[in-house]
């Protein structure tokens, strides 16, 4: 018989914010005189304090010096810091693809590679490979799976996985049909109350709603008639292909509402274009944000060690930066003076190419 229930304790008005100083959520009995002596030591509060105000302050610093080291370079330096990451890693010599190789059915593309060594292994079934690889984000304990956009052939293997690793959610950064071109099958039961079976398991639409205008948003279950999960499908709509979203902030909101969402599985046709500027950005910001400075060079080389061609246009790499200045400006971490040299450079290209 289940133990009865312990009565809800009264509050003391402690929240989250004060990040379990003193809360004990496990259910467990604490000892209140040891609570007194934690509540009535001002210097641990102090050092709390303190504490946060440093990496406040380191944050701001990584930031400050990630901005002005990106209007120093300019947007051609940018371009040309561009050119030469695709020099140092589009060679794919070195890093093994064998199980790539071995199933040209399952890829969309020839000449975008799945690499092995951090690639998302099935269990079960009559395979194991589908073209997906792990990208950790450290000091965070969050994960992504950077996928190509289902095909035909991979849509049940696309749901193994899902079920497999727990996604919490997917994000879809590409359109079905662009400029007249399949990207992308239609994988997921698209309207409220809809329901598809893949394989072993079925997929049922839920609710379906928009996020930041840009994005549609539908909650999905899955069940394999014994289990089920829950997750979100969030589409980007109409980011262009090879291109960027004329929208500098929205993405970041996006990263937000993803921080809970941990694995995400996120796509666009390729998997390394949209989908790499998204990731890439948010190892930047969370290197920021542990009061680290990288460039954006370094990190999106070691990306593409996990996802090959990650970041896959230089417009691309220019709108991750273009994007942490807006923020750098939106959270008055610099002023908009410092940076109207690198905007309106930016802005001019995205006119000429034809993304503004």
């Amino acid at each position: 018989m289940a133990p009865p229930k312990q009565p809800r304790k009264k509050k003391t008005g402690l929240t989250l914010k004060d990040e379990g100083a003193d809360a004990d959520d496990d259910g467990t009995q604490v000892d209140t005189s040891a609570k007194r002596k934690k509540k009535s030591n001002p210097g641990g509060k102090t050092k709390k304090r303190q504490n946060t105000t440093l990496n406040e302050n380191a944050y701001k610093t990584a930031f400050k010096e990630f901005v002005a080291n990106s209007c120093k370079i300019g947007v051609q330096g940018l371009l040309a810091e561009f050119d030469d990451i695709k020099k140092q890693t589009q060679a794919i010599g070195a890093t093994p693809k064998i199980a790539f190789d071995t199933n040209p059915d399952k890829n969309r593309y020839k000449d975008v590679f799945c690499v092995d060594g951090s690639r998302v292994v099935l269990n079960g079934g009559p395979h194991d490979y589908i073209h997906a690889n792990w990208v950790d984000v450290s000091p965070e304990k969050r994960q992504y799976i950077c996928t190509q956009g289902p095909i035909t052939v991979t849509i049940d293997d696309f749901w193994r996985m899902i079920w497999q690793e727990k996604c919490k959610s997917i994000v879809m950064l590409c359109n079905i049909v662009e400029c007249g071109k399949k990207k992308c099958e239609q994988y997921w039961p698209e309207g409220a109350g809809q329901e598809i079976k893949y394989g072993e398991l079925t997929v049922k639409a839920t609710t379906k709603g928009d996020f930041e205008r840009l994005m549609t948003v539908t909650n999905l279950t899955i069940t394999d008639g014994a289990e089920t999960h829950e997750l979100e499908h969030i589409i980007w709509n109409n980011w262009p292909d090879r291109g960027v979203p004329a929208d500098t902030l929205t993405c970041f909101k996006l990263l937000e509402r993803l921080k809970k969402l941990s694995p995400t599985v996120i796509h666009c046709s390729a998997g390394i274009g949209r989908t790499g500027t998204i990731v890439g950005l948010d190892l930047i910001l969370s290197k920021l944000k542990a009061g680290e400075v990288k460039t954006a060079k370094e990190i999106v080389i070691d990306l593409r060690s996990k996802r090959h061609g990650s970041v896959q246009m230089d417009i691309q790499y220019l709108y991750i930066h273009r994007v942490i200045i807006s923020l750098g400006v939106q959270r008055k971490v610099v002023k908009e003076s410092e940076v109207k040299g690198f905007i309106d450079a930016y802005e001019a290209l995205c006119k000429q190419r034809g993304f503004l």
